[in-house]
């Protein structure tokens, strides 16, 4: 039987469509998995059969997490190192990237490619200079040199993502405002900034999540428990003599729903951003 245009391009949508559920299900089944074990006392967690379903349920995990492991003073340290990174990420990425498509100058070119490069250098190799940095400036075991670390690993990320948005925006808006009276700058923010909102929002995103999730610069800058972010707080877990992976699993939960809700709350705006500047 011969399938006309049509009826392939039908096949073609249903067969998309089983193929990326069947992915998007392998891809949720270890979370699923770690939340289950999570939930599941130390006795089915070591059982024979950790995968089969548990007898009983308990929160008894994620209470230990708060009364053992710090986790309630962690949390505060994770939300001002994510929320100090997105925001001097946005604003100096954001300025630097407006400059760049605003103020053309010899040589930017040049600058743009030493900014993809440093992007593209392993985050490993900024661990000592910025380690030397660090205690030089007194700055170790602080939330500070974590903010100051990602920070300077995310600013290019975000100025290249930037730049495109702002050169999208018509040079003829932003002239219109400097006739009324606006300063450059008054410009940037009353004007820029709005029309380009759906790229201020992927690097928002993008920001947040790279100080939530970032473990090297706080596993080398932070030692004391008070200044230790959630990543951190997870490798407490894991001694010499026990793995607590009642514990660890509660703390995977901990840690990865609150960047899945953020993800789910700007997934519009992130999408419509990576169409609309790239």
């Amino acid at each position: 039987m011969k399938l006309t245009r049509q009826g392939r391009k039908r096949v073609f949508t249903v067969a998309n469509g089983v193929i990326l559920t069947v992915v998007a299900l392998l891809m949720a089944l270890p979370l699923v998995w770690m939340a289950l074990t999570s939930l599941k006392a130390d006795p089915d967690i070591f059982s024979a059969t950790p995968l089969a379903a548990p007898e009983s349920l308990t929160l008894e995990h994620y209470e230990v997490l708060f009364s053992k492991f710090h986790f309630g003073q962690a949390s505060i340290n994770s939300v001002l190192i994510a929320a100090a990174t997105t925001l001097i990420s946005v604003l100096l990425g954001g300025l630097a990237a407006y400059g760049f498509a605003r103020y053309p100058w010899r040589g930017a070119g040049i600058a743009i490619a030493f900014l993809m490069v440093a992007r593209m250098v392993t985050p490993a190799s900024l661990v000592v200079p910025l380690y030397a940095i660090m205690r030089t400036l007194g700055l170790l075991n602080s939330v500070t040199s974590v903010v100051v670390g990602v920070t300077a690993l995310n600013l290019p990320f975000v100025v290249w993502i930037l730049r495109p948005f702002f050169e999208s925006v018509p040079v003829e808006v932003e002239e219109a405002g400097e006739l009324d009276g606006l300063t450059p700058l008054k410009v940037f923010f009353r004007i820029v900034l709005p029309l380009a909102k759906p790229g201020i929002m992927t690097a928002v995103l993008y920001s947040f999540l790279a100080g939530w999730t970032d473990l090297l610069f706080p596993m080398t800058f932070v030692t004391a428990p008070d200044a230790m972010p959630l990543t951190s707080a997870l490798l407490q877990m894991q001694t010499g003599y026990k793995i607590y992976w009642g514990e660890v699993m509660a703390g995977g939960i901990y840690l990865t729903v609150p960047a899945l809700i953020i993800c789910f709350a700007l997934q519009k705006h992130l999408v419509k951003g990576l169409r609309a500047g790239f």
